[in-house]
């Protein structure tokens, strides 16, 4: 029988903390890197915490400087376009 190879995650696996929930208020938004990838960490006004790509998927603006909260989103400073917690576009206004 012949040994499988195993080979590593792309990716490290598991839960890691990225940062502390009472660290992050309502509104906040904070630029953040991990696994070589720039992020978003925001708290909604209602106090959901996501963390997303943080490149705006539009046109490239970086979510962490100049980003707003809007409600459950995080908003782009370039154009406005809206993101929701789970990446999802919410609101994409005339440019």
């Amino acid at each position: 029988m012949t040994e499988r190879k195993r080979y590593p995650m792309p990716i490290p696996f598991g839960w890691y903390v990225v940062d502390y929930a009472d660290e992050l208020k309502p509104g906040d938004v904070k630029s953040v890197r991990y696994f070589g990838e720039d992020q978003v960490l925001f708290r909604t006004d209602s106090g959901e915490i996501s963390m997303l790509d943080a490149y705006c998927p539009h046109l490239g603006a970086h979510l962490g400087h100049g980003g707003l909260v809007n409600g459950e989103c995080i908003e782009c400073p370039f154009h406005a376009w809206q993101w929701q917690t789970d990446g999802k576009n919410w609101k994409y206004p005339l440019c």
